[in-house]
């Protein structure tokens, strides 16, 4: 069997896959690739330039697909959502400003993975800024990884990120009919590794502790820190997979300029 050789991104966060055709998919190469996600949290795949149904072939061997409604999905392909971005937008890109994990407001059935492909790539912008879970949750103090060993943390959709989803829904002419709200553990652990989750565009509180508000604080500011955090430059046909569970992300921000992005979300 032929193993898959990876570099590591910036600060070890992710792992680049080499020398990969996900034109020609076969189980090993998916097993693989799905291992080396597990242990880095989001891998990095350069010029796969995949059509769409290879690019919705190669999400089915991750996960479930799920339809992201506030997205409008390709024709033929819902599960493939746009993100475009367009000289003429002056808000804040879709998920920027604020590191967070994907739907950490909904509960039991919230998905898992987050899947990009770059079909339109402005030069030197547009980067997308990743932060790992694990590492920083291996560079706490040993004191506050004890204190938030049973921590709960409430996640919800109107946190701070919320402005760039109202933005996105107005441009869609949709309205949320309410608001969503969820508790998870701060601490996950994936594949035997603990990881940080604490999603700082939805996080609003932290229970089962003392000093909920201060512990808040300073994990959000933990997992900012520079040395957790890798800004991925993006090329045309890019793919990069990330689990929502152990790594936190966020857009840059994009001016003046033209940008396309399909998104497939993978449960």
């Amino acid at each position: 069997m032929n193993s898959i050789s990876i570099t590591l991104g910036k600060n070890n966060v992710g792992a680049y896959i080499n020398d990969v055709n996900l034109n020609s998919l076969n189980k090993n190469i998916t097993v693989q690739i799905k291992s080396i996600l597990d242990n880095y949290g989001v891998v990095f795949i350069k010029e796969q330039n995949l059509n769409s149904n290879a690019y919705q072939n190669f999400a089915k061997c991750i996960g479930e697909l799920v339809e992201y409604p506030r997205l409008k999905g390709l024709e033929n392909f819902p599960y493939i959502n746009v993100l475009e971005r367009k000289p003429s937008d002056k808000s804040l890109a879709f998920g920027g400003s604020w590191l967070h994990q994907d739907t950490s407001y909904l509960k039991k059935d919230r998905p898992r993975y987050t899947m990009l492909m770059g079909i339109e790539i402005p030069e030197g912008q547009g980067n997308t800024i990743f932060s790992s879970g694990f590492n920083a949750y291996n560079k706490l103090p040993d004191e506050v990884k004890q204190k938030i060993k049973n921590a709960i943390g409430v996640f919800s959709s109107a946190g701070p990120i919320s402005k760039t989803r109202i933005e996105l829904e107005k441009r869609a002419g949709i309205q949320s009919a309410k608001v969503l709200e969820a508790e998870h553990p701060i601490v996950q652990e994936v594949n035997g590794q603990k990881t940080l989750y604490v999603s700082p565009g939805h996080l609003m509180k932290i229970k089962n502790i003392d000093d909920g508000e201060k512990i808040k604080n300073f994990l959000i500011e933990h997992v900012n820190k520079e040395e957790f955090i890798f800004s991925y430059k993006w090329s045309k046909g890019d793919l990069v997979l990330w689990d929502n569970l152990s790594v936190m992300h966020k857009a840059s921000e994009i001016k003046n300029c033209s940008r396309i992005m399909h998104r497939i979300t993978i449960k």
